[in-house]
């Protein structure tokens, strides 16, 4: 049976299971609510640490969530760039690059890295809410822990009449404290990759991802397969690799060594490119380390993708459309500075209409 299928019976499954336990213990005498596919668990267990937290460097707090602001203006400017050029691109283009892509652990990008990198999104980001909303004397509500359909999660409630009695710079303060928690956090991350783990690695081949059926390569090299050597020369970097490809012509024949043994390959017609020699594999970098790469290879893809989460959806959060995102929340309150509350909501509403139709042509990529 399909993997895929067996997911999605089990979570099917879950929330069947979930519902008729709602239905005859009424789980929101503990906290537990029901919002169509979002499961919130409610509960004031979290709002010492929080407040534990926010205690801790006052002037720290108040550096971080001004440097935020800046950090949003910046990332709002840059989101809305990216999405309608590329949009202009996927409009005008036959072969757009690339727009925005679904986040589906186990379907669209790696499982157990997803899922890490994404509770790791949501609980920065969120606490950072709730420590900046504390240091600035505002009320939490309720700190909680959320499940979106199989995606786990966490909320950070402030007091909402708290928050419009306060100033409009700490307002901004408190939108802006998630995605600079996601900011930080990417760089954190992008620090231990390249000052921990990325010295620890030591190129040693290239290991074969695919070889084509139709190529002179498939029976001898298989997949998985470290090639080391070709025609004398070492190869340990797929720079190595490429440089050596440039230079063949079809007909060649190339002496493969790899850590199954040795074998020799024809060079068939490179299919885009005259005059070259193709041998029909699909490669990736092969690195050794002193620690074993069982521990390092998934500590690696964790990190990786803590950081390109982080990185990605506290950027797209930052994009100005309001009623939704954060960076909606702060461009309402910059403008409200300069317009009337009418002419503020026309300019809310042509943004909103703006925003959904750049994601929307940003995504038919994806779709199509």
């Amino acid at each position: 049976m399909n993997p895929l299928y067996v997911v999605l019976f089990a979570i099917i499954l879950f929330w069947v299971l979930l519902g008729e336990l709602n239905r005859r213990y009424n789980l929101s005498k503990y906290g537990i609510d029901f919002q169509g596919i979002i499961l919130l668990w409610r509960t004031k267990r979290f709002n010492d640490f929080i407040d534990s937290m926010s205690k801790k460097g006052k002037k720290f707090w108040a550096a971080y969530s001004t440097l935020g602001i800046v950090a949003a203006v910046v990332g709002m400017i840059l989101v809305f760039y990216f999405l309608f050029s590329n949009a202009l691109k996927v409009v005008i283009s036959p072969k757009p690059s690339p727009g925005l892509g679904f986040v589906i652990p186990g379907i669209t990008v790696p499982f157990w890295y997803s899922i890490i990198g994404l509770v790791v999104v949501i609980i920065v980001h969120e606490a950072s809410h709730g420590i900046i909303a504390r240091a600035n004397n505002i009320s939490l509500k309720s700190v909680g822990l959320a499940l979106f359909v199989a995606i786990p999660g966490a909320f950070v409630e402030p007091d909402e009449e708290e928050l419009k009695k306060t100033s409009r710079l700490v307002r901004m303060k408190v939108y802006a404290a998630g995605s600079m928690a996601n900011f930080v956090t990417a760089f954190v991350a992008f620090l231990l990759i390249v000052g921990l783990v990325n010295p620890l690695l030591t190129p040693s081949g290239i290991q074969i991802v695919s070889v084509e059926d139709t190529s002179n390569a498939y029976g001898f090299l298989s997949q998985g397969d470290i090639i080391t050597e070709i025609n004398g020369m070492k190869i340990e970097t797929l720079q190595d690799f490429y440089d050596l490809m440039e230079n063949t012509k079809p007909g060649d024949t190339l002496s493969i060594i790899t850590d199954k043994g040795s074998f020799n390959v024809l060079l068939k017609d490179h299919p885009t490119e005259l005059d070259k020699g193709y041998i029909g594999i699909v490669t990736s970098q092969n690195y050794s380390s002193p620690i074993n790469m069982k521990l390092l290879t998934p500590i690696n893809g964790a990190l990786f993708w803590i950081f390109l989460l982080n990185f990605n959806i506290g950027l797209i959060n930052l994009f100005p459309l309001p009623f939704l995102f954060d960076g909606g929340k702060i461009f309402k309150e910059i403008i409200d500075i300069k317009f009337s509350e009418a002419n503020s909501t026309a300019i809310q509403k042509i943004f909103a209409v703006i925003g959904i139709l750049l994601f929307a042509i940003n995504m038919l990529p994806s779709l199509l």
